[in-house]
Order: structure tokens, then C-alpha cells, then sequence
């Protein structure tokens, strides 16, 4: 075996456990400060969905109000105002999911699949 290959392996092995690491913190931490930054605006976009390349629609929250606008290259309409009830719903939807570690995650995402694929296996037979 040539040098390079030895070269690569070292490369993998050094910076590999630095990558998951990386990661992990930023799983761990990230959440909640990416949360944080956006909970202190006045004014906050809560969903946004395309209908195209120019076209999209999006509900905007100002203050205590919540708007239905529509965005296109060449204006920014609003279209009607979202009841309070929608958007508690909207709110409540779009809340990013938080975990102690790693392991609460992998319990509460991974074993939750794992089981309803073999429900779904049972259900076969």
C-alpha cells in the first residue's frame, strides 16, 4: 500500500470524531438558540409555502396579528387576516421539538419507526 492511502486513513480517523462531534453540539445546542433569535422579533414570518419560481404565500406575524400574503417579483399583497385560533395552530406546528441528548432523540424518532414498520409487517400477514 502507497503512502497517500496510509495519508487518507489518517485524515478519516483524526477528523471523523471531530465531524460527529461538531455535530452533535450543534443538535444539542442549536435548537434552542436558533429559536431564541427569532422568539424576541415583532415581526415574524410563521409559514411560507411557493407556487411557483416568483409566487409564494406566507403567513406574517406583526405583533399580535397574523396576515395571509402573497409575494411575487413585482409586489406584496395581503390577502386577509388569519384568525387568532389559526394562529395558536400555526404556532403549535411549527414549535421545533427539543431533547436532552442524543439518546432522547434516537427514542423518541428512530424506535418510533422501527415500531410501526413491524405493526405495519404484522398487519401484512
Amino acid at each position: 500500500m502507497d503512502k497517500e492511502f496510509w495519508v487518507l486513513i489518517f485524515k478519516i480517523v483524526i477528523f471523523l470524531p471531530f465531524i460527529l462531534c461538531m455535530l452533535y453540539l450543534s443538535l444539542k445546542y442549536g435548537g434552542t438558540k436558533l429559536r431564541k433569535l427569532q422568539d424576541g422579533r415583532y415581526m415574524r414570518v410563521l409559514d411560507r409555502i411557493s407556487l411557483s419560481k416568483e409566487n409564494s404565500i406566507a403567513i406574517v406575524k406583526i405583533g399580535d396579528k397574523a396576515y395571509a400574503v402573497s409575494s411575487s417579483l413585482k409586489d406584496i399583497k395581503i390577502l386577509f387576516e388569519v384568525p387568532s385560533e389559526e394562529i395558536i395552530k400555526i404556532e403549535n406546528i411549527k414549535e421545533l421539538p427539543q431533547y436532552e441528548d442524543m439518546k432522547d432523540l434516537f427514542k423518541k424518532h428512530i424506535l418510533k419507526k422501527q415500531t410501526k414498520e413491524e405493526v405495519k409487517y404484522e398487519n401484512k400477514k
